[in-house]
């Protein structure tokens, strides 16, 4: 092992310019790929992370809403249908619009706001005074005893405070009792949060069955069905499958080019008696030093980046940038298949001038 490493060590360093550029050009591709990785992630949570946030395992929206809570309204009489259902633990109404709120200073903010019943997780401490609880992205553009005018209905409300509600549609989300939001959008509920400890989905399927007039969807299935999420998320990750397929052809062809301009060298090891794996095993952890040393390179410049970039536009969380920097690095590897069997079958004869 210790030959194998001593083997690559050596080339890398008398051949640092050209193992330096192709180091260069996988943290360019590694750079691209993290990017649109937290764009994916980023612009995904800006779009859904509100609705992830509620507590439920299935939502139940109105029949033809097609899964969007703005445009759902049940009649307050299904909650008690809904508990009557086997399965079902507990029913919490909501509403959703989509509003806007002039603050003192006459700056607008767009909420995505929501009617809650004034209990737990939704902030009850602040939302039982009749008030506004706002996402904390909009801390600093409002503060706590701020009086909005929420529109439609030029509805003024006190700001009660700042929670972790998340976005919906790229809007901040912001919270008011039920019957405040009511005000706001006439409606007697638009969707209701279920919970229940079986299946999820089986659980979805007896409440649409059991209540007529209702589409009951697991929480996952709503977070795919919020307009322009799958649209938005899949073009990008669509984006990152060309560019790790590039990761690939990059990789191996450069090693590939490596592997043929050094076969005379390669012979003459293989003439004094050096065996394959020797050689395979060398040529590997060039491969893996080269590919780390860019995968490393590329992330170290989008953590620059993606922390001077606005909220709501890139997240990259741990485990994403880790199974991306795996996924760059087992295609590195495995794109130098190629050049292993070419290591395979050097002819020991090139060192005396041979042509193989």
């Amino acid at each position: 092992m210790i030959v194998v490493w001593f083997l690559a060590w050596r080339e890398i360093r008398h051949g640092r310019v050209r193992f330096g550029l192709t180091a260069l050009l996988v943290g360019l591709v590694a750079f691209l790929v993290f990017m649109l990785t937290g764009l994916a992630v980023g612009l995904g949570d800006a779009g859904v992370s509100g609705l992830r946030k509620l507590p439920a395992d299935v939502v139940v929206y109105a029949a033809g809403a097609e899964k969007t809570l703005s445009r759902s309204s049940l009649p307050a009489a299904d909650a008690e249908r809904i508990k009557a259902v086997p399965g079902v633990s507990s029913v919490q109404p909501i509403g959703q619009t989509m509003a806007q709120a002039k603050g003192p200073s006459g700056e607008s903010l767009p909420l995505a706001l929501m009617g809650v019943t004034p209990s737990a997780p939704f902030a009850a401490h602040a939302l039982a005074g009749g008030g506004i609880v706002l996402d904390r992205t909009l801390d600093g553009k409002a503060r706590p005893g701020d009086v909005l005018t929420v529109q439609p209905g030029g509805v003024r409300l006190a700001v009660a405070g700042f929670a972790e509600l998340g976005s919906i549609q790229h809007t901040a989300v912001a919270q008011v009792p039920l019957s405040v939001w009511r005000r706001v959008q006439p409606s007697a509920v638009g969707a209701y949060l279920v919970t229940g400890p079986g299946d999820a989905a089986r659980l979805a399927r007896d409440v649409s069955a059991a209540v007529p007039g209702t589409d009951a969807v697991t929480k996952a299935t709503a977070v795919e069905s919020v307009p322009g999420y799958s649209a938005e998320t899949g073009t990008l990750d669509l984006i990152r499958g060309f560019l790790l397929a590039v990761t690939a052809l990059l990789t191996g062809t450069v090693f590939w080019i490596f592997t043929m301009q050094k076969e005379p060298s390669l012979a003459v090891l293989r003439a004094t008696g050096a065996r394959a794996r020797l050689l395979v095993g060398s040529h590997l952890v060039q491969v893996a030093l080269t590919t780390v040393l860019g995968v490393a390179l590329g992330l170290a410049v989008v953590a620059g980046i993606g922390a001077a970039m606005p909220t709501g536009t890139f997240s990259l969380p741990g485990d994403a940038a880790a199974v991306s920097a795996g996924l760059l690095a087992a295609l590195a590897l495995g794109s130098s298949a190629a050049s292993v069997r070419r290591l395979l079958t050097v002819d020991p004869l090139l060192s005396l001038g041979r042509n193989a």
